[in-house]
């Protein structure tokens, strides 16, 4: 009887949880739904087990699904739909994108702009949960799944401004540990966008 009345108990707990996040979670979709174009400085900040790489760049949104990312290094990520030119990391080539690791990398991004978190969890099987400090309220995912090649997400981070409600930074943790952190400075909101920013 003790452990049925312990279980209950730790449901009804989660349960409560869950609907206080849900409003914020609403907010967060709300407040990010008005963003319908976005010019912002990008400093990427990468750590891996070995080093540490620092640079910085422009990036651009268009809603709904295109982004740019150019970075002083010249390499750059843009996403067009479902087609993407990308010169960063392992990855070099347009290409049309199936699912994959940079299909989850692309729409993570476009996700946490339009503040879909909970679409991005149920997609992505990913666990939800959401701490807030004094400057952002952080929605963290970890994913559920088991490690099999070591390749994709294993958790995200995305940090929304304490006071408007806007994406502010996201922080992708990959199966091997490494550490990508992308903050934006300097944002313009719907202003005009550069003609064939998003070419491909």
């Amino acid at each position: 009887m003790k452990k049925v009345i312990v279980l209950l108990t730790t449901i009804l707990f989660v349960l409560q949880m869950q609907a206080q996040k849900l409003p914020l979670l609403d907010s967060i979709k709300s407040a990010n739904a008005n963003v319908i174009t976005l010019e912002a400085d990008i400093h990427n900040h990468t750590k891996k087990t070995d080093k540490t790489i620092e640079k910085d760049g422009t990036f651009y949104y268009s809603f709904s699904d295109k982004f740019s990312a150019v970075f002083e290094n010249d390499s750059y990520m843009i996403v067009n739909g479902d087609h993407i030119k990308v010169d960063i990391g392992m990855f070099h080539g347009t290409f049309r994108m199936w699912n994959g690791p940079i299909r989850s990398l692309t729409r993570a991004f476009l996700y946490a702009l339009q503040g879909r978190c909970q679409d991005l969890a149920e997609e992505n099987n990913f666990s939800l949960r959401m701490e807030s400090d004094n400057n952002y309220h952080q929605v963290i995912f970890t994913t559920k799944k088991k490690i099999l090649i070591g390749i994709g997400l294993k958790q995200a981070i995305f940090r929304y401004d304490i006071n408007s409600l806007l994406l502010k930074e996201i922080v992708l943790i990959d199966y091997k540990g490494s550490i990508d952190t992308y903050t934006l400075e300097n944002e313009k909101y719907n202003a005009k966008i550069k003609e064939g920013i998003f070419d491909i």
